[in-house]
């Protein structure tokens, strides 16, 4: 070993011993200082055997006996199983918790609330569109006579006349009341205005069409749909309150819409040639043009 490497370890070994007696000496101290306390023994409590009891004598004592199950289990035979939801509000409901799961499991790769917000609001807006009536749909007639148009637009007038009214009363008008009073029952009368509704429907469509009235013929029967699907909305307000709530916001243009489809088509139909008695029933429609 050379010089150097000596000097080496030979410091190495002073500072380890320096170190070791640093140590021992603050170990030393410490147990000195410290304060001895004193041990405190307590008896332990006496204990006492607990009683067995065997009342029936048949060898298991009584606590052991209440835990075992001698009967059978009763176990009810009726099982619940999942109910697909068959309202919009349900659906939507389902859904959008559906896609909340899915992006808190995303984390950062998920959609934003305001994405899901937007997404919702989107696929409402689409539960609210109606299918529309088409040219395969009516049934057209070649004649485009002024007589045919006459007899055309009377047989119009003539189908709404043959379904009266009896409630004489607006249908928003009647989902209000049952609203206001959380009353079921109110929008009954409802029933009435949909079967209304439905057979004018029926049998508009089942009316033969001049060629060329099909545009106004079609707009016609698509108002008187889309007023059929509002009213059958409001009559699933205490069931189904979303879409009562989606059809609502557009209840008010869609019987504008009707009012306006029954201009346009005696508009139409006076342009074309057509004309009625003073008396006719196409008379109050004539009127509002």
């Amino acid at each position: 070993m050379s010089g150097s490497q000596r000097k080496i370890s030979g410091a190495l070994l002073a500072g380890a011993a320096l170190i070791a007696g640093a140590l021992l000496i603050r170990s030393y101290g410490d147990t000195n200082t410290a304060t001895v306390k004193e041990t405190v023994v307590v008896a332990a409590p006496e204990r006492k055997a607990i009683k067995v009891t065997d009342n029936n004598a048949d060898g298991i004592p009584d606590w052991q006996e209440a835990l075992l199950i001698t009967g059978t289990l009763d176990i009810a035979s009726t099982t619940r199983s999942f109910d697909e939801p068959d309202t919009l509000t349900e659906k939507f409901a389902l859904d959008f918790f559906q896609d909340m799961v899915r992006a808190e499991t995303y984390g950062a790769f998920g959609d934003t609330p305001e994405e899901l917000v937007i997404d919702a609001s989107n696929k409402l807006a689409a539960q609210a569109v109606d299918v529309l009536f088409v040219t395969k749909d009516i049934l057209i007639s070649s004649d485009n006579s002024p007589e045919a148009l006459a007899a055309y637009g009377e047989n119009i007038a003539r189908i709404t006349t043959l379904y009266p009214d009896t409630s004489q009363e607006n249908e928003a008008v009647v989902l209000a009341r049952a609203l206001r009073s959380q009353n079921p029952t109110e929008l009954e009368v409802l029933d009435i205005k949909l079967e209304i509704y439905e057979n004018i429907l029926r049998d508009t469509k089942a009316l033969a069409v001049p060629a060329t009235l099909q545009k106004e013929h079609l707009d016609l029967l698509n108002s008187y749909q889309a007023v059929l699907s509002d009213i059958q909305a409001m009559r699933t307000a205490f069931t189904d309150p979303m879409l009562t709530l989606l059809r609502m916001k557009r209840y008010e243009e869609d019987t504008l819409g009707m009012a306006t489809s029954f201009k346009n088509l005696y508009k139409k139909l006076i342009a074309s040639g057509a004309t009625w008695e003073a008396d006719s029933v196409v008379s109050p429609f004539i009127a509002i043009q």
